[in-house]
């Protein structure tokens, strides 16, 4: 009797999701600080194709206590996402910015280097927000496998997360990822921070 292969999962890629990390309120009052900045603060990022407006390299979010609850409710799944790892380390974060999305901009493949842990977070997410895409840190496979019939764990090369108000997403800093082209009418804007 043949008994069935057993097939062990390692080295997998983990993506930590946490929704709800402020009310209702307190995202209505970062939203609206977001824009306030946006008229006073230059765009940085000058490299980017994709126009989205950011204040990576113009100004850190952890310069402004408008932030600091939601920065320090992230350090928190921060250190907790560490621990699943196995780690006993406490993360710092390395950097902070903000970035708004209008309708037709976007944001290319890319990755955050000099940091451990990078994270997302979603203070307005209107309909037509572009999803962030996740790449497999294996792309490009120059012999992928043939004839997949339907696609699933172990054959995915991409994954979306739609834009969610109030979301957390935490992940490996060294993941490709990208935001489609967004068709929102009102600011899509979102929150990004840098552990190492």
């Amino acid at each position: 009797m043949i008994m069935a292969p057993k097939v062990e999962m390692w080295f997998p890629v983990a993506i930590y999701k946490e929704t709800n990390l402020l009310t209702s309120d307190q995202n209505k009052d970062l939203f609206n600080h977001s824009l306030e900045l946006r008229k006073t603060v230059p765009n940085g990022g000058s490299e980017w194709y994709g126009d989205t407006y950011n204040t990576h390299d113009t100004l850190d979010l952890t310069n402004d206590s408008k932030f600091f609850p939601l920065l320090d409710n992230i350090q928190d799944h921060c250190h907790n996402f560490a621990s699943m790892h196995g780690s006993t380390a406490k993360y710092k974060i390395t950097g902070a910015w903000l970035n708004i999305n209008e309708q037709g901009t976007f944001q290319e493949f890319h990755t955050h280097n000099n940091a451990i842990f990078s994270c997302v977070y979603w203070v307005a997410a209107p309909e037509g927000s572009g999803k962030l895409i996740f790449e497999d840190p294996k792309e490009p496979d120059m012999l992928q496998v043939k004839s997949i019939k339907e696609k699933n764990p172990l054959s995915f090369t991409r994954i979306g997360y739609a834009a969610e108000e109030g979301s957390l997403l935490i992940f490996r800093s060294y993941l490709r990822h990208m935001v489609e082209p967004c068709n929102n009418t009102t600011p899509r804007v979102s929150i990004a921070v840098n552990f190492g």
